[in-house]
């Protein structure tokens, strides 16, 4: 088997589970999800996630900063289908350089399949768009206040 581009850091990160489920609207003519959506999944549980948390873009914002998407990939290894239920963990990875790390993994809670991993990272910026090059204080706060609920990955 290939070795997968989007494998978990080491690390320690919080994660949250969201469900969704395939629409019509989101598959191809043979019933299968067209690849563009995964991407739409991710963004699903990145704001739930978001909103469990506290890291809400609305959040971002009242501290006076953004968090623009720089980079996304995704391993897609197996299908999904029309109507079937999906689950989607999101885990931010704690860091101490000025970026939000995601990991995504999509799978079929009825046979635990997994079908697609993924990562964003996203840049902080500031209401005028300037890169900001240090960890924003809102984010310093933020990890401090769930550090207790963070989980280790040792890769």
């Amino acid at each position: 088997m290939k070795s997968r581009r989007c494998q978990l850091p080491e690390g320690r990160y919080l994660e949250h589970r969201a469900s969704a489920t395939v629409r019509f609207q989101e598959v191809d003519s043979l019933g299968i999800v067209w690849h563009g959506h995964y991407l739409g999944y991710f963004e699903d549980a990145r704001v739930a996630f978001g909103r469990q948390y506290g890291i809400d873009y609305p959040d971002l914002l009242q501290a006076g900063i953004s968090a623009p998407i720089v980079h996304v990939s995704c391993d897609f290894l197996s299908p999904a289908c029309y109507g079937e239920q999906l689950e989607v963990v999101a885990r931010l990875f704690e860091r101490d350089i000025a970026k939000l790390e995601f990991y995504y993994e999509i799978s079929r809670p009825a046979d635990t399949t997994v079908l697609a991993i993924g990562q964003t990272i996203q840049a902080f910026v500031d209401l005028q768009g300037c890169l900001i090059l240090v960890l924003p204080e809102f984010m310093r706060r933020f990890y401090h206040r769930w550090e207790n609920s963070m989980v280790e990955n040792h890769g």
